[in-house]
Order: structure tokens, then C-alpha cells, then sequence
């Protein structure tokens, strides 16, 4: 670390002599129609880097290179230019635009574009937005931000992965998040569980929550993120856009004499949502009593009759309190042939779980060169180290929260160890979740590069072409271990997984931009790029360990191992065509014809075209106060999702038969090993899932930009999708993989931005997003009435059905009358349905973000209101908790209750149940119950971030500035769901499975303070 540091301000310290000779220029900036001072004018050299901001005072102060052109720009103020020429004090009168202002954003293969010719929907979010909510993984940062994008959480430890979808699911069993892109290169994203080759089961469903891997990027590093929100925004991705793309772009250098930021951040994580827990009954059963030690169940006597037993708190002294310390440096600096950005950045983060914890440190260096007037060069280069503790999760008997909250309350967890060092526990068949906690821990050590270089030669005036090479490679060293005596693992197990990630990019574009007339503008790229991903993992597992504590390969006398290649390559060539007539009518064409090895044999090439176009209508309506700007909007494009390699090809595997309980066997047996044909055949027609996307927009601004609004519709229809066909059993085959089923999503986007108040330095903005997204499954294949997403639990499935929404949650549910009672038995409980039903959606209906930021001479409020509507959730934490008579709820039980419903002749139920049975088989997952009495509306309305900061602009100091600030995250949460934290995801990044809550670890509120200084 010291060495990485002293390296980087050496560099930085020779690089200063590259400044060139400057002169001193100051003034300040007013309003031309109040006079009042503007903060925050953005004051900079036109056709570089150099800049700065104008302070409370509206002041500004800037070295600039002689014969210098400065142009000062303000949101909603109409930009100026001045020429320095003999001037040293420039002062300067704004006026308010009633044209909006013309956003430059990254679109697709990096090429720029403003804003408002576009004709589809992106929006971006800025380095403050992302700094605002103090995330580690940079995919939270967008949570409720950004309309038609859902950010779903696996959980609150440190390292846990987050699943991002833009405008719903595109494929069944596929890939269904977006591309990430990175300075202009697509970089991995995956996230991937440790599994032997030999487990039948799904891995997901227990073990840990996996990081998904845009957690290595430094938040601090981030410039902007650009949402390219689906096919219409991301067709030139071809093959990978079916599911849209986040373009990240990162910080780089400016002009002058270096500059030094440092800050540091340190935060404090408390446990969030919890179910409530009953305190009064202790460990034991209705017909034996008082049973320490020798039962799960906590329906016991009252805690109060016994002697000498009291009440303990498991939950509250389990969770700790986590810290994160963040620190990131950063210097900048350089002249007009030559700049530079260097940074790095330093996570310490202890969870909220004992001896959980996720470090990671980045390095980047980003630089751009001009070596001629023609020819430049930029280069981003960065390393990641980062390495995590994470703790069992969700159906597992060596986890955390099961043992946890199934914990009797008379009993002491805190006393988890026996004098022999096994597990000390309320159960033999738990582990004490202390214990599994310093005893199982799972280990990983992550070390990731990513850089590119782009070089661009300007042929002539109006014609260039660049060629970009971008690298990210990464190694992900894991190691599981469950000690001697644990639950799941008796005799001991060391699981070793090495996972090596190589991908390779590399394009040319040809650039041209030529203007007829003097109202048509052209411009035409065409490109061609190429792209190899390899992905290898080394599985080994070691079980019935000798010597304890001693977790080694050689330790283990029962050894097994596995290994997996991919590789992946594909090559295309694209053109994208803008045409511009007088600047308010724009027409985009773009098209890329694709090459990939994980198409099918007799046809390697697909074609995916756009179009799109806007009309800024307002061009043709005279001046006014009200209407500022008007723009309509439309377009149409295709997007694929490739098919996962090698299913074009029926290979040979090792077969293993499971019986759905315990492991099963596989080869190799009995000490001979063997190869059999897969059971699903290989298609060489395979084609990839095509999105076709029609898009509708209308933007309109008011007031001079004071009040606005993006309105999207969108329909979306994926066809082709991969779907699991069956064949007949005398084949010799149980299926066939081939492109047969279709979904469509439909919705609508609305942004609203306004300033209620801006006046004398005071400002106040309102941002809004919505988002109301539909899916449906059109259909599927000859032969398949449902397919199950991924296997899950007997007791719940999530399905694609036609008709039903992507991942319905189908099990088990009551019977029920025309009117919807339910209809009672004679023993006085709810009759279960012979049939499963769909038992909802867990996809919300619609969600909404709100965000208010307060300024003021310096001071910054600004909260984030975050509300999902619908989204149903299948708590089976809560069932089993009712079960064993541990919820809040099952304290009352010295009463008998009646279900509410009729009878099987049609009267009123009137038949009484005791508490024991209307807990365990009505309201818990007893033998008599309905999984529906598990499924919960997960709707919510949460108070996201709370922030307040304060900058201090020093003058004639070392320091530039001091800006201090406190954050809030989830401190409010209003639900009904009765499990943990709603956004809550047992599955993970790494699956299509959603809401799924058995014993999902929480979620966590979050305190933090930092301190940045400017120095220099």
C-alpha cells in the first residue's frame, strides 16, 4: 500500500513540470436579472480540462494558459465565451435559458451524443449521486434513482452481490442484467457460486451470498453512469443488449499545477428489519414441557413458572455493530499536450455477522495525451485486490440465521462453545450460529486488472478513426471450510475453488461528420470489433479431515475434483448513421452484423438494426415564459442474448443420480470413472433471443427550465427464447434446447424534475422517477407447460407459465368459495387445494424514487424517499417461525381461535382450534398447511439516504477546501412484510429466482461521516 502510494506522488511530482506558462485571471459571476452572486459556475479553458467553480460569493479565481478562450456555463443559464487576451478580471452577467440545456451523454460503443437528439430514453447519474449514498458496490448507488431500473440486495454482510434489471426479464433460464461498461469496454459482471460438480442440488438456495463483481470498482473513481435503458439505446451491442447497458465512466485528469483530494469516510452498520420474536414461552412441547437443550420447539411452559431460567435476547446481542472505514486519494494535474488522474482507494469493512468482513484496495491511473495536433492517446489502467469473509446463509443447517431465529429464548446462544471446541447448542442437529460464525467461514481473494488504451488520429477536419484495446482479467481464490463436528459436515470439509476470468476487446471506428447546406448535419460511424472471454474454475474438495484445524488438502482422506473451461469469441461490424436537420429533427440509424461461437453450426452471423429519431417542436412556437421546451421522441431496434456456449453441441458428462435428499452417487464409483451423453440434446440451429423494442417519448420543460418531464412507453418483445423442448424417452434423450417461447414486457418511465426556489443562493430541486413495468409470457414450447426457473424448494416454485407473469410464485394454497372465502374443514382449518395456484407476482407493480436537495451557501440536505408498490415474497422464514411457536404472534396462545371462512355447507365457520394447531398448520408450514398463508406484498416506502454536507472554500491556503458531511441510509422503513427487510433476494445476483426469503440474512442501516479535503 505504501509502496503503491509513494510510487503514484512521485509520478505525480514529475509530471509538474509539464505545466505550461499561465496567467492569473478572477472576477465574479452574477445574475444579469437580480444581480444576485451564482455559486457553483462552472468556469473553464474551451477545448481542455482546466476549470473551476465560482464560491458562495460568486467568485472565481483561475490559472490559464495564455491567448485563452474561458466559457462559463450554469444549469439553466445561457453559456458564455470570452477571449482572455490582455485581461486579468472578468466579470460576468448570466441570463436564464428558456432552452434546455444541451447534455452531452455517452451512448453506445462510447460514442457521445446530446442529449435531446436522441430518440430513445437514457439517463445519467453524476459523481454526486453516486458519492450521496456512500455505497461499496456500485450497483446499489442507482437503487431508486433511475426510472425503469430495479436494484434488488441478497443481503446487509459485507461483499454480498446485487441483481440489477432494466425494464423487466428477457429470457426464461438466461442472462437477464444488463451489459457494463467500463471507459468504453464491456467488463465482467458475474456472479458465481462455488458447487461441485457431483451436488445435485441448486447451491444458491444455501452456502454464501457471492459478490457479484462490479463490486471491485472504487465508487470514487466513478465520473458519471449513462442507463442505456434497452435495445433501442444499446443495439450496437448487438448480441449482449437485449437487457441494456450501464456505461460507467470514470474520472480523469485536468490542466494546472497538481491537485490533491483526500477523504475518508467512516461508517457505522446496525442490523436492519428483524422478525419479532416472542419472549415470554420457553424451549419445549405442548406434551412434555420444559425440554433444554433436546428440542427446536419453544412451545414450552411460561418462562415465568420456572425456576432459575430467564429470558435472553439472542437476536439483539448476535449482531454487532459493522465499521467501514473508506479512504481515497486522488491527484490530478497536467498541461495542454498532457494529463493525468491518479487515485487510490482503501475499504475496511467489518459486518454486522461476528468475524464477516470485506477489504478491498484499488489503484487506477487514467491518462490522455495529445502526441500531435492530430493524433491523441488515452490510457485507463487499474488493479484490485479485494478479499471477504463471508458467513452461511438461507436453508443450512451450519448457517446464521436459521439456528438463529429458530434459537428458543431461554436459551443462552452466547454460550457456543463446549469445553471439546464442537458446537454448544439449544439442538444437536444446528449448529450455534456463534460457532458455524468463527468455525465455517468461507474466504475469498479477488485480484482483478482492467485498463484500455484508445488512439485517435484526426485524418482530416471532418474525418478520424480510433482504435481502442481494452483488457480485464481477474483471478477469485475461495476456500470454504466446516470444522470438525459441524452440522452439515461431521467429519470436516475443505472446499478449494480457483476461478480464472480472462476478457479482450479491441475496436476500430471511423468517424465522419460533415455539414450540407448549412442545416443538414451528418455524421456516420463505422467500426468493426472483436472479443475473446475465457473462463476457467478448479473445483477440489477434501472431506473427513484427521486433525483438527489443520485445513489442508492433505488433511482430508476422502479428495475429489472437477475443473471447467469456456471460451467465447465474436466479432462484428456496425454503423450508426445521425442525421440533423437545422437542429431540431434527428433521425439515428445504426445496425451490427454479429459473428459468435455460441450460435448454432448453420448460421454463425445475426443482424440487429435501430432507428430512431426526435422533433424539438418547440423550434416552431414563438418565445414564451411557460413553455420552454418540447421534444417528441421514437424508436425501434433489436437486441440479442446469446446462448450459453457449447449448447449447440450434445457433450458427454459424468451422470449421478440424486434422490432428493441426500447426495446421491456419480462417477467416479466404486473406483471406476465413466462418460455418458448428456441427456439434453445439442442444436446446431441455435439462434440468440431477439428483443424487439418499440419506444414513445415526450420531453417538455417549463419556466425556463424551472419545471420539466420525460415521459417513455415502451413495448418490448423477446421471441427466440431457449426453452428445454421434451422428447420422447426411447431418443435416448429427455430434451432438446431450442428457440421456442416469447415474453413482452410493457410500461411506462416518467422523470419530473423542478425549482420550486432559487433565489439569493438558496436552492431547492425536486427529482422524481417512476416506473410501472408489465410482463407476460406469450409462450413457450410444443410439449412444456411450465418451466421452472431454476430448482428451488417442494414447497414453492417460481414458474414461466403462459399468461402469467416472468417468475409467478406457484405452491400450495386454500380452497376457496366464488365470493373468495376460505372453506373450513371439520377440524376447523382452511381445506388445502389439490392443485397448485399462482400465488402472485415478485416483481413489484410500480415503483417510485423522490429526491429533495436543499442548498445553501455551501450546505447541502438532500433525502431520497424510495416506494415499491406489489411485489409478492415468499417469507417461509416467518411459516417455520410460527411452526415452533417463535414469532411474536404465537404468544398468544392461551386461547382457541376461529379461521375466519364458511364452512363446507356454506355457513359461517364457527369451529374452534386450539393455539398450537392455528399456529403450526394455519399461520406456520405445519402438515396441514398451504405455503399460501407464506406469501406476503412486500410494498414499502423507505427513506434511502439522508445527507447533509457543508463545504468550506479556503483562500490563499494549502488547503483549496474542506467539505464535511453525514449520511443516513434505510433509516426509515414503513412494510407490512413481517420477514426481514423486503429487499431481500436468497438466491442472489447469480440467479433468476426471486422472492425467495428462508432465513436470509438482513439487511442494515447505515450511519457514516466523512471529511474531504482539496489541497493544493
Amino acid at each position: 500500500m505504501k509502496k503503491i502510494l509513494t510510487i503514484i506522488v512521485l509520478l505525480c511530482i514529475g509530471l509538474t513540470g509539464l505545466v505550461a506558462q499561465q496567467v492569473q485571471i478572477s472576477g465574479t459571476v452574477t445574475g444579469v436579472d437580480d444581480g444576485q452572486p451564482l455559486p457553483g459556475v462552472s468556469v473553464s479553458v474551451k477545448g481542455t480540462t482546466i476549470g473551476t467553480v465560482t464560491n458562495l460569493d460568486g467568485k472565481y479565481s483561475l490559472q490559464v494558459p495564455e491567448e485563452a478562450t474561458v466559457l462559463f456555463t450554469f444549469v439553466g443559464m445561457v453559456p458564455q465565451e470570452i477571449a482572455v487576451g490582455n485581461r486579468r478580471i472578468i466579470d460576468v452577467a448570466m441570463q436564464e435559458s428558456a432552452q434546455e440545456i444541451e447534455e452531452v451523454v455517452v451512448t453506445a460503443m462510447g460514442i457521445s451524443r446530446e442529449k435531446k437528439s436522441l430518440g430513445y430514453s437514457v439517463q445519467s447519474v453524476s459523481s454526486g449521486e453516486i458519492a450521496r449514498t456512500s455505497e461499496t458496490n456500485v450497483i446499489n448507488s442507482l437503487a431508486s434513482k433511475v426510472a425503469g431500473l430495479q436494484v434488488i440486495s441478497s443481503g446487509g454482510v459485507p461483499g454480498a452481490s446485487s441483481k440489477i434489471l432494466i425494464r423487466g426479464n428477457s429470457s426464461f433460464t438466461g442472462n437477464n442484467q444488463p451489459l457494463i461498461v467500463l471507459d468504453g469496454v464491456p467488463i465482467d459482471n458475474s456472479t458465481r457460486s462455488t458447487v461441485a460438480g457431483d451436488y445435485p442440488f441448486n447451491p444458491i438456495l444455501e452456502g454464501v451470498n457471492n459478490s457479484n463483481r462490479a463490486l471491485d470498482i472504487n465508487p470514487d473513481d466513478i465520473e458519471s453512469v449513462t442507463v442505456l435503458k434497452g435495445p433501442s439505446a444499446a443495439a450496437l451491442y448487438g448480441a449482449r443488449a437485449a437487457n441494456g447497458a450501464i456505461i460507467y465512466t470514470t474520472k480523469r485528469g485536468g490542466l494546472g499545477v497538481p491537485k490533491v483530494v483526500y477523504g475518508i469516510t467512516t461508517e457505522l452498520n446496525t442490523v436492519g428489519r428483524l422478525p419479532e420474536e416472542q419472549t415470554k414461552y420457553a424451549q419445549g412441547t405442548l406434551a412434555n414441557g420444559y425440554l433444554p437443550g433436546r428440542t427446536v420447539q419453544s412451545w414450552g411452559p411460561a418462562i415465568s413458572s420456572l425456576d432459575g431460567v430467564r429470558t435472553y435476547d439472542n437476536t439483539k446481542d448476535f449482531f454487532e455493530t459493522g465499521i467501514a472505514v473508506t479512504q481515497n486519494l486522488a491527484i490530478t494535474g497536467g498541461n495542454d499536450k498532457n494529463m493525468f488522474r491518479a487515485s487510490i482507494g482503501r475499504l475496511d469493512q467489518n459486518g454486522i455477522v461476528p468475524n464477516s468482513d470485506f477489504n478491498r484496495t484499488s489503484v487506477r491511473l487514467n491518462a490522455d495525451s495529445k502526441i500531435t495536433d492530430a493524433f491523441t492517446a488515452s490510457a485507463s489502467m487499474s488493479y484490485t485486490n479485494s478479499n471477504s469473509t463471508k458467513v452461511q446463509n438461507g436453508s443450512n443447517t451450519s448457517g446464521i440465521m436459521l439456528p438463529l431465529m429458530r434459537a428458543p429464548v431461554s436459551w443462552n446462544l452466547s454460550d457456543w462453545q463446549n469445553e471439546d471446541g464442537s458446537s454448544n447448542n439449544y439442538v444437536s442437529s444446528y449448529d450455534n450460529p456463534y460457532w458455524t460464525a468463527y468455525n465455517n467461514p468461507f474466504k475469498d481473494d479477488i485480484n482483478r486488472f482492467i485498463g484500455n488504451l484508445i488512439l485517435q488520429y484526426d485524418v482530416m477536419s471532418w474525418l478520424k478513426a480510433s482504435y481502442k484495446v481494452g483488457a480485464d482479467v481477474y483471478t477469485d481464490r475461495r476456500k470454504q471450510i466446516f470444522a470438525l463436528n459441524s452440522n452439515a459436515y461431521p467429519d470436516g470439509k475443505i472446499e478449494e475453488h480457483d476461478v480464472t476470468s480472462k476478457q479482450f476487446y479491441q475496436d476500430v471506428i471511423i468517424s465522419a461528420n460533415r455539414t450540407w447546406m448549412e442545416k443538414l448535419s451528418t455524421s456516420l460511424d463505422l467500426g468493426g470489433n472483436l472479443t475473446h472471454n475465457y473462463l476457467g474454475e478448479l473445483y477440489g474438495r477434501g472431506q473427513q479431515l484427521l486433525t483438527p484445524n489443520f485445513y489442508s488438502m492433505s488433511n482430508a482422506v476422502d479428495l475429489y475434483t472437477d475443473d471447467h473451461e469456456e471460451t467465447i469469441r465474436s466479432s462484428a461490424l456496425f454503423a450508426d448513421l445521425h442525421l440533423s436537420w437545422d437542429r431540431y429533427i434527428f433521425v439515428n440509424f445504426t445496425g451490427r452484423n454479429e459473428w459468435s461461437s455460441t450460435f448454432g453450426r448453420s448460421k454463425n452471423n445475426f443482424f440487429y438494426p435501430s432507428v430512431s429519431g426526435s422533433f424539438i417542436f418547440t423550434e416552431f412556437i414563438p418565445q414564451k415564459n411557460i413553455l420552454s421546451y418540447g421534444k417528441l421522441r421514437a424508436a425501434w431496434a433489436t437486441g440479442g442474448n446469446s446462448p450459453d456456449p457449447y449448447t449447440s453441441k450434445t457433450l458427454y458428462v459424468k451422470p449421478y443420480y440424486a434422490d432428493g435428499f441426500t447426495d446421491g452417487n456419480s462417477f467416479p464409483y466404486l473406483g471406476l470413472g465413466g462418460f455418458a451423453y448428456n441427456n439434453i440434446i445439442g442444436n446446431a440451429n441455435l439462434k440468440p433471443e431477439k428483443s424487439i423494442e418499440t419506444e414513445l417519448g415526450l420531453d417538455m420543460s417549463f419556466f425556463h427550465n424551472r419545471l420539466g418531464f420525460e415521459f417513455t412507453w415502451y413495448n418490448k418483445k423477446t421471441q427466440d427464447i431457449l426453452v428445454n423442448t421434451p422428447k420422447a424417452g426411447s431418443s435416448g434423450f429427455r430434451s432438446i434446447t431450442a428457440n421456442s417461447g416469447s415474453m413482452r414486457n410493457r410500461g411506462i418511465e416518467i422523470l419530473l424534475n423542478a425549482s420550486p426556489v432559487k433565489r439569493s443562493g438558496f436552492e431547492w430541486s425536486v427529482n422524481v422517477n417512476f416506473t410501472r413495468n408489465k410482463n407476460e409470457v406469450l409462450t413457450l414450447a410444443d410439449g412444456v407447460d411450465e418451466i421452472d426457473l431454476e430448482s428451488a424448494f417442494t414447497s414453492i416454485a417460481s414458474l414461466a407459465i403462459k399468461g402469467d407473469a416472468y417468475g409467478a410464485l406457484y405452491a400450495t394454497a386454500w380452497e376457496r368459495n366464488n365470493n373468495g372465502q376460505l372453506i373450513i374443514g371439520s377440524n376447523g382449518l382452511p381445506k388445502v387445494s389439490v392443485q397448485r395456484k399462482n400465488l402472485g407476482n415478485p416483481f413489484p407493480d410500480w415503483t417510485a424514487g423522490l429526491r429533495n436537495t436543499f442548498t445553501y451557501k455551501g450546505f447541502t440536505l438532500s433525502a431520497l424517499l424510495d416506494i415499491r408498490q406489489g411485489g409478492m415474497l415468499w417469507c417461509g422464514t416467518v411459516a417455520r417461525m410460527n411452526q415452533l411457536g417463535r414469532t411474536a404472534e404465537s404468544a398468544d396462545r392461551e386461547r382457541t381461535f376461529v379461521v375466519p371462512g364458511v364452512k363446507e355447507d356454506g355457513t359461517p365457520n364457527d369451529i374452534e382450534v386450539s393455539a398450537y394447531n392455528y399456529f403450526v398448520n394455519y399461520k406456520g408450514d405445519g402438515p396441514l398447511s398451504a405455503t399460501e398463508n407464506a406469501v406476503f406484498e412486500g410494498s414499502w416506502i423507505r427513506l434511502r439516504d439522508l445527507s447533509l454536507s457543508y463545504r468550506f472554500d479556503l483562500k490563499n491556503s494549502w488547503f483549496k477546501f474542506v467539505e464535511v458531511s453525514f449520511l443516513t441510509r434505510n433509516l426509515w422503513l414503513k412494510t407490512d412484510y413481517p420477514g426481514v427487510d423486503p429487499e431481500t433476494s436468497l438466491a442472489g445476483a447469480g440467479s433468476n429466482l426471486n422472492g425467495f426469503d428462508y432465513f436470509n440474512n438482513p439487511g442494515t442501516k447505515s450511519f457514516s461521516f466523512g471529511l474531504k479535503f482539496g489541497i493544493l
